[in-house]
């Protein structure tokens, strides 16, 4: 009996996500969270090794892995953003959700220039003058550097796209 009102629960949930991914916001919510795979593609944002041609600023972790990481990151805040759709709902106020939006935008943004300043800078201004060279741990200060940015690029800007779902979605309801 108990697991019967867990899959209901679940099906309720399932089709209220379905019904708000049909929301044009929720629809580029929904694509957002496959950005990062895009830029596998179209290669709009660089994400290259430091011994590739040209070179690119990652030392250990690979293309690959920082583009998984930031597509796993990117839904899980889609997915979290929507769960807590309640408390957007008790907001009521477009005026404050799209404040939230437009801050997560404003900060997807700031990390993407975090990640250019990092991407571009990381080797004349820390990795050359330091000594830094091929296998030092060090690498990784800027590995993860890049990684925190561009994952934090896809995931603030899809959460600003679900919130605006979210208006748009509380107003059909």
């Amino acid at each position: 009996m108990r697991n019967s009102k867990k899959g209901t629960a679940f099906l309720v949930e399932f089709r209220d996500f379905i019904a708000f991914l049909q929301s044009l916001w929720g629809i580029l919510a929904g694509i957002s969270v496959l950005f990062p795979l895009s830029n596998v593609l179209i290669k709009l944002i660089p994400l290259r090794r430091l011994h590739d041609d040209p070179a690119g600023a990652l030392g250990y972790l690979t293309p690959d892995l920082i583009t998984v990481v930031a597509t796993l990151i990117t839904l899980f805040v889609v997915l979290l953003t929507f769960s807590n759709r309640h408390k957007f709902e008790a907001l009521k106020e477009r005026r404050l959700i799209q404040r939230q939006a437009c801050f997560s935008f404003a900060f997807g943004l700031l990390a993407l220039i975090i990640y250019f300043t990092v991407y571009f800078g990381i080797y004349p201004l820390y990795y050359e003058p330091y000594g830094i060279y091929y296998g030092d741990p060090r690498w990784l200060i800027g590995d993860f550097g890049l990684l925190l940015s561009y994952s934090t690029f896809f995931a603030l800007v899809s959460r600003a796209f679900m919130l605006l779902g979210m208006i748009e979605y509380f107003g059909k309801s």
